[in-house]
């Protein structure tokens, strides 16, 4: 009997291991569309209707087909609830994404595997390191040395160009401050996640319990015929 009691112990407490998250950390730092950002609207099946649009003075857009209407001090999640709403009297199950193309104002902004995900104001040479540190500094699992920076160049009035940098902030960690690379306005890091985490994941869901349960059989078998 003592032997079946480890086994319902050792049952309880792997039952207990909790799920680890897939989720990206929520964003602690709202973005609320100001005056002077550029927008970028994409509506989906009708294309058409898409547009990148600059919010006003007076904080309204211009949309194609509804016209002029409120984005200031709205969040773009709210507004692509808002625009999809709006377009489902004209368009069958519109999909709609809303992204902020360009701020009005000076802002770079973190996300993935840190402590405290979303935007934050941008100073001129603000460096990886710093915006680290004002985010609260990296989860546990973060890939450090395959961080990415997501930048837009203004080539012209015309011509952006979109790039993708890598950045090794674990270098930086260890005391290489060369690798400390230099920010500009509009931003978006990408701290990844480890890959054994993801296993570590698949291992707690599936493996652990088969293995439970296997041991339990074999335990409870073992004491019915000493029984």
């Amino acid at each position: 009997m003592k032997i079946l009691s480890l086994t319902l112990s050792f049952l309880i407490v792997f039952s207990s291991v909790p799920a680890f998250s897939f989720e990206l950390p929520v964003a602690e730092k709202e973005y609320f569309i100001e005056a002077g950002d550029v927008i970028n609207i994409n509506v989906f099946p009708a294309e058409e209707f898409s547009k990148e649009v600059t919010v006003q003075p007076d904080g309204n857009i211009e949309i194609p087909l509804l016209g002029s209407m409120k984005a200031q001090g709205i969040k773009p999640g709210d507004l692509q609830k808002i625009l999809i709403a709006k377009f489902s009297k004209y368009v069958s199950n519109p999909s709609i994404t809303v992204n902020v193309r360009k701020f009005a104002s000076n802002k770079v902004a973190i996300i993935g595997e840190i402590r405290s995900s979303g935007y934050f104001e941008y100073r001129e040479g603000m460096r990886l390191l710093d915006l680290v540190a004002q985010a609260g500094g990296t989860a546990d699992y973060a890939r450090t040395d395959r961080v990415r920076v997501y930048r837009r160049l203004k080539i012209s009035d015309d011509n952006i160009k979109e790039e993708v940098l890598k950045a090794d902030l674990q270098a930086v960690f260890n005391g290489k401050m060369d690798k400390n690379m230099t920010l500009a306005n509009g931003d978006i890091v990408y701290i990844p996640r480890k890959s054994f985490y993801t296993g570590s994941r698949w291992i707690t869901d599936n493996l652990v319990p088969w293995a439970t349960l296997f041991t339990f059989v074999v335990t409870a078998g073992i004491v019915a015929n000493k029984n």
